[in-house]
């Protein structure tokens, strides 16, 4: 029987089961680990009348960010309907958080001039953009969720960077979360990789709904963002990835494990 210890439920939504997805369970599997995945977002796109406007009108902004794939996704449904509408944005920058946002820009959205893409979190990439941008240059274009954090406005604003900030998305927790986590439970895995703060938020709702004790959990936190959700909602964070990438995330919880095996045998 697999040990507990070495599955690795991966919380991500809905759009992100894909070549992704896909990505992550390869590089833990060739690491002997076992993945499960739970989705537990769904997303819906709103104002894309709005969007279309916007992407119009390319010459009223300096460039355009794309903090996660759903941005992306929110504008293919503009493409479909008008192919040629990012022509004129094809030598503006386009600044991306992580390589899977930047691949999904270049290769759906045909956008070549993408930067960023070692950025791993929203301060990250707004510190990337000051370099760029000139104060008081025409804004940023920025599509996002309904509940993304003002990081990158506050530190765009505060360096006289103007941004125009458009929600294209909601973010909801999964009709099937409930079902669908109890059924991993039955599996009694130990590690949980929470990709956003969103994720933590929903699935701290059904394990307290459930009376499950979340010090049972090894939350690993895809960046420091994730992290503090995580902490505010009293789990014990195992490690952190420094990037949404599969890499990373190996990287980090193989690096908790050596760290928690030598003090352990320390112990003992």
């Amino acid at each position: 029987m697999l040990e507990n210890n070495k599955i690795v439920v991966l919380c991500k939504g809905l759009s992100e089961i894909s070549d992704k997805q896909e990505m992550y369970i390869k590089t833990l599997e060739s690491a002997g680990y076992t993945c499960e995945y739970l989705q537990t977002l769904q997303f819906e796109f709103v104002n894309i009348s709005e969007l279309r406007a916007c992407l119009s009108t390319a010459e009223k902004y300096s460039g355009l960010i794309l903090t996660s794939p759903r941005t992306v996704e929110a504008i293919s449904l503009v493409v479909k309907k008008d192919v040629n509408i990012l022509y004129s944005w094809q030598q503006i920058p386009v600044y991306c958080i992580g390589l899977a946002t930047d691949s999904l820009a270049r290769n759906q959205l045909n956008l070549q001039h993408c930067i960023g893409s070692e950025s791993g979190n929203s301060k990250q990439l707004a510190e990337r953009i000051i370099l760029d941008i000139k104060k008081d240059s025409k804004p940023l274009l920025y599509p996002c969720s309904d509940i993304a954090r003002e990081t990158i406005a506050c530190i765009l604003n505060d360096n006289g960077v103007t941004i125009q900030k458009i929600v294209v998305y909601k973010t909801l927790a999964s009709e099937l979360l409930e079902q669908d986590l109890s059924k991993i439970l039955k599996k009694s895995p130990s590690i949980f990789v929470f990709f956003s703060p969103s994720i933590v938020e929903h699935i701290t709702t059904q394990f307290k709904r459930n009376s499950y004790d979340i010090k049972n959990i090894k939350a690993v936190a895809i960046g420091p963002v994730t992290k503090h959700a995580l902490i505010n909602s009293g789990f014990n964070v195992y490690t952190t990835a420094d990037k949404p990438e599969p890499e990373a995330l190996l990287r980090a919880i193989t690096t908790a494990e050596r760290l928690e095996n030598l003090t352990e045998s320390t112990l003992c």
